[in-house]
């Protein structure tokens, strides 16, 4: 006998992450700033420390205790995990049943739609509105037609690059029984967080990653803020000891500079905005269909012919993001920036 694959998985295909070298990555929405440049020392130091035939601290405790430091929170209300993406599959899993609703918007980080799938949910996928930005208004009403189990968005949204108000958020959260999980990634350059107040709600959870502000997207770390009860819950369905011991060790040195992310993040966003206002150049020469004004470390415009456009960049070892008429270019260093302008120049007017 043959062990057949099951219907749900012969025909994936991987996640299309490019490979390869390029002179130019800004495709993945990382820092350009490497953290190691100013805290290499500090990291061998706390890896020195690591007893590697141990298993590492279970509960992350001080990793913990250190993020919630940086950001004002209740440690007791934090769990840790390998990445973000670790965390939304422990919740589809073991907090939804199979079959279960699962309502979420398009344009999303489509890894939502994807684990939902995987995970034996019930998708509902809305559209957005043409200016692609989406309200509490717009939330609700699909949240009352389709009665689902649970909500996922992004905020700021990934790949619009678009913020739904703070006021907004907890709107949706106020108004619905629904399990609310709200990834809040890019929430860093941005001003409309709910992370404060995330553990008052007993059916929110709010996600938050160390890969885009931070720059620590090589360690896979992430983290899960909601009610103790929903924690608790939490520890109980993860893997035991699913943050390894290098992870931890490097994360508690990184929180240990809650000043650096401050320095980062205005960094990053002057470079945004310097890639933001070279883009409406060629939208004002009619060259770019329209540029999203963004809250992210990235900005997303749309064109005649992405298609054309991210060939001939990829030509001049540029790599962006296409995502079917849009590019999604991720904010580099400012001769990063210089150049992919200058490409585009040349390839679109």
């Amino acid at each position: 006998m043959t062990y057949e694959l099951n219907d749900k998985v012969k025909n994936l295909v991987p996640y299309d992450a490019v490979a390869g070298e390029y002179k130019i990555r800004l495709d993945a929405n990382e820092s350009f700033i490497d953290p190691g440049e100013d805290f290499g020392e500090e990291f061998l130091t706390a890896i020195a420390k690591i007893k590697f035939n141990r298993y590492p601290d279970p509960m992350a405790t001080e990793l913990c205790k250190k993020f919630a430091g940086c950001y004002g929170i209740d440690p007791a209300c934090v769990v840790a995990g390998n990445g973000s993406d670790e965390l939304i599959t422990v919740i589809m899993g073991a907090f939804l049943r199979p079959g279960d609703k699962v309502l979420t918007f398009s344009p999303e980080f489509s890894m939502y739609q994807f684990y939902g799938e995987i995970y034996e949910k019930t998708n509902i996928i809305e559209g957005k509105r043409e200016d692609l930005m989406l309200t509490s208004g717009d939330v609700l009403d699909a949240l009352r037609e389709c009665k689902p189990a649970a909500i996922i968005i992004s905020n700021p949204c990934s790949p619009t690059s678009l913020v739904m108000s703070r006021e907004d958020v907890l709107h949706i959260v106020e108004n619905t029984e629904a399990l609310v999980i709200l990834d809040e990634a890019y929430m860093d350059f941005s001003d409309q967080s709910v992370l404060k107040v995330a553990e008052k709600y007993d059916n929110l959870i709010l996600l938050k990653t160390c890969s885009k502000a931070w720059g620590m997207a090589s360690i896979r770390l992430g983290f899960a803020v909601s009610s103790k009860k929903i924690v608790a819950a939490l520890h109980c369905v993860r893997s035991p000891y699913n943050v390894n011991a290098l992870t931890q060790a490097i994360g508690c040195v990184i929180f240990s500079h809650p000043d650096y992310i401050k320095t980062a993040v205005e960094e990053i966003k002057k470079s945004r905005e310097h890639l933001y206002h070279g883009l409406l150049q060629l939208e004002e020469k009619g060259s770019v269909r329209r540029v999203m004004k963004p809250d992210t470390n990235f900005v997303l415009i749309e064109l005649e012919d992405a298609g054309l456009v991210y060939d001939e960049l990829k030509k001049r070892s540029i790599i962006v993001r296409r995502l079917g008429d849009y590019l999604r270019i991720t904010a580099g260093t400012k001769k990063e920036n210089e150049v992919l302008l200058r490409a585009l120049f040349e390839i679109v007017v």
